[in-house]
């Protein structure tokens, strides 16, 4: 056990704090200094990521914690908000463990577009501020991180020194110290609101880094996206991503210059960051190109890792705006349905109340207190409301009368007065049942409601069959029958003589037999095709002519669907295939492997991603390494 080891400053390396141990300790070398911290002469001193942290706590003591080390002392938590859940766990045992050859790999650094900084950096302020508090100075983790260069705390810009994050000694410890030499980041073709950004970007590191965010899915920061971009309006209500409006915006808020220093340049592509960090994450991305979209979306790490779901019209229930209902202006609508309005592309919200019948809708979202109260357009007056006109047409009120006491317009009491087959005063109108038609998306919702109070009848007179359930609403039966018989027919009682045979769905063993046969197709994928085909889920439910239960039954077949998600390509993925396969086919003919023609024959454009045009390149090498042995 360790007699004396330094105690770790404020936002200090643990590297830095190792480095301060080397040199109060007299040591003559490095590798002396790592046999005292580790017990063995051959790990190497690491900045950012070091490992074999649990044989370090063996040596240090009860007092110490792994935890404090990782999350306070080393850049983990910056790189593990972002990573995949599993990711970021494996990452972490192999800091503490003997696996530290994997970290970089494991967390992406080695093959990203957004290099590390290859010297460390210091703010003047800061080793100020070290020398009056401690007597002497550190390296900061801050200041290390990538597009960091602005010093959060001081706001001043950062300085680069000459110490070297990959030594030629990777064994060496070298300590920060106030004579160090270094050099002002050089800022000067950055605008001033560029220079504004940058002091953002550093602050929101900052917190990143001093946080312990940890995704609860693949897609948790994915789906808080598609809910901060349907908000606005950068994705319609199905959550598809206006790419055009998003690329619009994004590089309006930012300059080519800003991004190019952060490593993260957007080009209209399918295979650009910016397009693929908005879809479904198989892979992570760069914690910067995070903090960008957050400050695109106004949104903060709080917010993201808090889960929120999309309400345009608010949180349910949901106030009844039928006058003659007893629940009128009371939070007593429980079932809302969202459309998109065809032609704005704006939420649009259907309320069905149970208690009364009465439906109606409006144009969403709801950003004033008072759209609360707001009837766009009323789709059913409901069995309450018709009850209400009855009695006053039976106690011979005055047609003015009562369309004030319902909240109706003249000509609606007449149709509904003549629909009815009442015995009025005035004179009916002539009903033409023609002259009234919806809209596509009006219908569309109004089919939602009526397709609910169906279910609803269903769960209260669970004995009754279809031809009973019609007669207690008839016009909810015939509203779908006209518009989804075929919906009716699936989702109408059993007839009674066929209840005896009926036997509930074994859904596990279903799963169990799917997996089995998606396994077995994913096996032989392209076995007896010309060319590679695209592995994706309506691929691979239509191979198994199984699309409609896939498509409808997905929530039930848990496994299954855990199996598709994993082995589905996106589209680098898929292009990577295509060139494998070409390049394995000009093996078997002895054809030359020329790189032109893979792409060529693979149908790949010049734009593709860097992880294609770099597998390329290395099959193009191959080749001509064999040829010159």
């Amino acid at each position: 056990m360790l007699l004396w080891f330094p105690t770790p400053y404020p936002d200090e390396l643990l590297y830095s704090v190792f480095a301060r141990y080397h040199v109060r300790s007299g040591n003559t070398s490095p590798k002396i200094t790592t046999e005292e911290l580790f017990g063995t002469r051959s790990i190497r001193s690491v900045w950012d990521f070091p490992a074999n942290l649990n044989i370090l706590l063996k040596r240090l003591g009860p007092f110490w914690k792994t935890d404090d080390l990782i999350l306070k002392h080393t850049l983990f938590p910056y790189y593990a908000s972002f990573l995949l859940p599993k990711q970021a766990e494996k990452v972490k045992n192999s800091m503490i463990t003997t696996k530290g050859s994997t970290i970089h790999t494991r967390i992406g650094v080695a093959a990203s577009n957004v290099k590390q900084k290859i010297n460390l950096w210091v703010c003047s302020s800061c080793i100020d501020e070290d020398l009056d508090a401690f007597g002497e100075t550190y390296w900061h983790r801050t200041h290390q991180l990538p597009g960091v260069f602005i010093c959060p705390k001081h706001e001043t810009v950062l300085e680069e020194t000459e110490v070297s994050v990959k030594a030629n000694n990777q064994h060496e410890y070298i300590a920060a110290l106030p004579s160090v030499e270094r050099k002002k980041a050089d800022l000067g073709d950055l605008s001033k609101d560029d220079i504004s950004l940058l002091l953002r970007i550093s602050k929101k590191s900052k917190k990143l880094l001093d946080g312990n965010h940890l995704q609860k899915d693949n897609n948790t920061i994915r789906n808080k996206y598609q809910i901060l971009l349907k908000q606005q309006e950068l994705a319609s209500i199905s959550g598809f991503v206006k790419r055009e409006r998003v690329y619009e915006r994004f590089s309006s808020m930012f300059s080519d210059c800003f991004l190019n220093l952060l490593q993260s340049p957007v080009t209209y592509e399918e295979t650009n960051w910016l397009t693929m960090i908005f879809q479904k994450h198989r892979k992570s991305f760069h914690p910067i190109r995070h903090i960008l979209i957050m400050m695109f979306l106004e949104t903060d790490l709080d917010h993201l890792f808090d889960k929120e779901e999309y309400l345009p019209f608010g949180k349910g229930p949901w106030l009844c705006l039928n006058h003659t209902c007893d629940k009128y202006q009371k939070r007593s609508v429980t079932s809302l349905t969202v459309t998109r309005c065809y032609n704005t592309k704006k939420p649009v919200g259907t309320f069905y109340c149970k208690h009364c019948g009465f439906v109606f809708s409006r144009r969403g979202p709801d950003s004033e207190y008072t759209d609360q109260y707001t009837i766009g357009t009323i789709k059913d007056y409901g069995a309450t409301w018709k009850d209400r006109l009855k009695t006053l047409v039976i106690e011979e009120n005055g047609l003015h009368s009562i369309a004030k006491e319902i909240r109706a317009d003249i000509a609606t009491v007449k149709r509904y007065a003549a629909e009815l087959n009442l015995n009025v005063s005035w004179v009916p109108p002539k009903l033409n049942t023609s002259s009234s038609k919806q809209s596509t998306e009006e219908t569309d919702a109004m089919l939602l409601v009526q397709k609910e109070r169906w279910k609803e009848l269903q769960q209260q007179y669970p004995e009754k069959s279809k031809t009973e359930l019609r007669d207690l609403a008839k016009d909810v039966y015939s509203y779908i029958y006209r518009y989804d018989k075929e919906w009716l027919k699936v989702h109408s009682p059993i007839k009674k003589r066929l209840i005896s045979t009926y036997q509930r769905i074994d859904w596990e063993l279903r799963d169990n037999e799917l997996l089995k046969q998606v396994k077995e197709t994913v096996q032989c994928w392209d076995q007896e095709a010309t060319k590679p085909t695209r592995i994706t889920v309506s691929a691979i439910a239509k191979k198994i002519n199984k699309l409609s239960l896939i498509q409808k039954k997905a929530n039930k077949l848990p496994k299954t669907m855990k199996y598709i998600d994993k082995v589905t390509e996106d589209i680098v993925e898929y292009q990577k295939r295509r060139v494998e396969f070409l390049v394995q086919k000009k093996k078997e003919n002895n054809e030359p492997i020329i790189d032109w023609e893979i792409y060529r024959e693979a149908g790949l454009r010049s734009t593709v991603s860097s992880e294609v045009k770099r597998l390329i390149a290395l099959r193009v090498t191959e080749y001509e390494s064999s040829k010159k042995c």
